[in-house]
């Protein structure tokens, strides 16, 4: 089904009590699209910055705030990402509640008290709370801006806007890394929160010095079970993909929560087709398995441990849920209905594939740059620059041509080049040229413009004006989903082609390093024992370990012999992992062919200046 989505057949939201079209209005001489595209920027290059910015202060976070390990120091990241997809469910409800400017100007005030919060935190719990509470904020504002320009656009030059909409996603991850290095290195940590201060006064001001409220609806009713079966579903997920990269696929943790929100998910959408019955005779299976796991849980690791304390949560909103569930018919909390159109489901799959693509590569390519060619993180940073500010100018060209052309064709050259960017990007090993590294890059970068926001684009150009703030919610959480899930598979690939790696790449120590050798080991050590020791320490390394560059033992020719061994098993696996992203790249083709033109009307008027 390919024609445009008006209105889903059960449920509608109310019609609503100020709604205001702004389509092609103009705020003084300017038009407001382009005005609201600028404020709405401010907002969204803060929390995606702030996504990637504080990784690299992690070790001077972890001494500076005594944080007992890594796993507790990560939580500063874990919980802000947790924090960030469980409130994107949410978005479109309270969008359309309290109007667009209103929740815009409360996450921005949300995000920026947070951020200075962060920056005054003494200790790691205030630290890891306000970032919870940052994640708030911050979740909310990209699925906010996104329908406040669609509000904006009204369906004309849907692909430039955005392209340009999409380019903090591309270049923040790029700065995020320099910017971070550079005030740690050169001030305090606690700049990396602080600067996000002047960005949010200034943000609040312009928005509300220009921005109009565009739609809100008095009397529109939460889906409470949608709410709690959507929100601990996404955390669940989220969660255990993170948790898969340290502790596997198979670990009871990860797979008690993929089931929980497997279930949660199955629930969530049974209540949204309006088969409510169903999703809440779920609940009392779920219930009893979680509070029996979660009392085994807390028999073997104590009642206050994670995992203890995440099955009592399940089994308290199953619960919760039962009676929630018997109520009456309420507006869904997101319009599964949406993906009836053809164009907007297929482009949905295509986006998964797509950030699978490109945020997984972005994962990888620092670990190459800073494991295999010794770069620090600030290099790293500097070295992908090139790729976002290519995909910056790109974005706004590849919207362009599929507005005049239609999606598929431009979609269809992106992934090509972008598939192209990693069979470049596999034949990289420990010496290769710096221009080649620039090269890959700099055509992935191009072809991030191209098949990125052109694709949402063609989504949300499908979608009727009083379900944009549904939609958008939709695209953000599968976005955020898709990334994560990615990133971890990827991750486990390459997991996987270390340990492969390992036993076909050739070691063959000469004489003098097996001499070397024992002298290090202060025993007699053959070349079965030398490769023995180098395999096993790969295999079993983590990607947080030092499997790209071993620890120096003092020795020369030994330590050459390692880090060269070691150089070519990580880059040997590197190359493999990369080519796997260009075959799910090329994957992306078969969705980008059943893309459609957007065809969407809008009205106009005109604002006083």
């Amino acid at each position: 089904m390919t024609e445009v989505l008006t209105e889903p057949q059960a449920a509608t939201i109310p019609e609503a009590d100020d709604e205001v079209e702004v389509a092609h209005a103009r705020v003084g001489r300017f038009d407001y699209k382009w005005v609201a595209l600028g404020v709405v920027l401010l907002g969204t290059i803060m929390t995606i910055l702030d996504a990637t910015i504080v990784n690299i202060a992690i070790p001077t976070l972890q001494a500076d705030l005594k944080a007992g390990s890594y796993n507790d120091i990560a939580w500063v990241v874990t919980g802000y990402m947790l924090a960030q997809g469980a409130v994107i469910p949410m978005t479109g409800w309270a969008t359309d509640r309290f109007g667009t400017k209103r929740l815009y100007l409360i996450t921005i005030t949300l995000f920026t008290l947070a951020s200075m919060a962060c920056g005054l935190a003494q200790n790691l719990g205030e630290l890891i709370f306000f970032r919870i509470v940052q994640g708030i904020g911050g979740g909310m504002l990209m699925p906010i801006g996104m329908t406040i320009i669609l509000k904006a656009v009204g369906g004309q030059n849907m692909g430039k806007i955005m392209g340009v909409f999409g380019v903090p996603m591309l270049l923040a991850p790029a700065l995020g890394p320099v910017l971070g290095g550079w005030f740690v290195q050169s001030f305090t940590w606690r700049l990396i929160f602080y600067v996000n201060v002047p960005i949010g006064i200034v943000a609040f001001i312009a928005a509300t010095r220009f921005l109009v409220e565009t739609h809100k609806t008095h009397g529109l009713h939460l889906d409470a079970f949608g709410l709690l079966t959507a929100t601990p579903a996404v955390v669940a997920i989220l969660y255990a993909v993170d948790q898969s990269t340290s502790l596997g696929w198979t670990s009871a943790t990860v797979v008690t929560l993929l089931v929980v929100a497997a279930v949660l998910a199955a629930a969530f959408v049974l209540s949204q087709l309006d088969r409510r019955r169903a999703a809440t005779l779920l609940m009392f299976p779920l219930f009893i398995a979680a509070l029996a796991m979660g009392v085994r849980g807390g028999l073997a690791d104590g009642w206050t441990h994670i995992n203890a304390l995440a099955m009592f949560g399940a089994a308290a909103i199953a619960l919760v849920n039962v009676p929630l569930g018997r109520r009456g018919s309420v507006e869904p909390l997101l319009q599964l209905r949406l993906f009836k159109d053809g164009t907007f489901s297929w482009a949905m799959v295509l986006s998964f594939i797509i950030v699978t693509a490109l945020f997984g590569a972005m994962l990888l390519l620092p670990l190459y740059l800073q494991q295999i060619r010794g770069y620090n993180a600030l290099q790293t940073g500097l070295l992908l620059l090139p790729q976002a500010v290519t995909a910056a100018f790109a974005m706004p060209l590849g919207g362009s041509l599929s507005d005049r052309f239609g999606p598929r064709p431009v979609v269809a050259l992106g992934l090509v080049m972008l598939a192209a960017g990693g069979v470049l990007l596999a034949q990289l090993h420990v010496d290769s040229p710096i221009w080649l590294i620039v090269g890959a890059l700099l055509l992935r970068g191009f072809a991030m413009g191209f098949c990125m926001m052109p694709s949402m684009a063609a989504a949300l150009a499908r979608v009727a004006p009083e379900f944009s703030s549904r939609a958008s919610s939709i695209t953000n959480s599968l976005q955020r989903i898709g990334s994560s899930i990615g990133i971890a598979v990827l991750v486990t690939v390459l997991v996987a082609q270390v340990s492969t790696s390992t036993h076909q790449t050739v070691c063959a120590p000469p004489q003098s390093v097996l001499v070397a050798a024992s002298s290090v080991q202060h025993q007699t050590v053959t070349a079965q024992a030398l490769c023995g020791q180098l395999q096993s320490t790969l295999s079993s390394s983590t990607l947080q370990g030092s499997a790209g560059a071993p620890r120096s033992s003092g020795n020369a020719i030994y330590d050459g012999f390692v880090h060269t061994y070691a150089g070519n098993v990580m880059s040997t696996s590197f190359d493999r992992t990369f080519a796997f992203i260009a075959i799910i790249t090329l994957v992306g083709l078969i969705p980008a062919f059943f893309l459609r033109k957007p065809e969407r009307s809008s009205g106009t008027v005109a604002l006083a200046a």
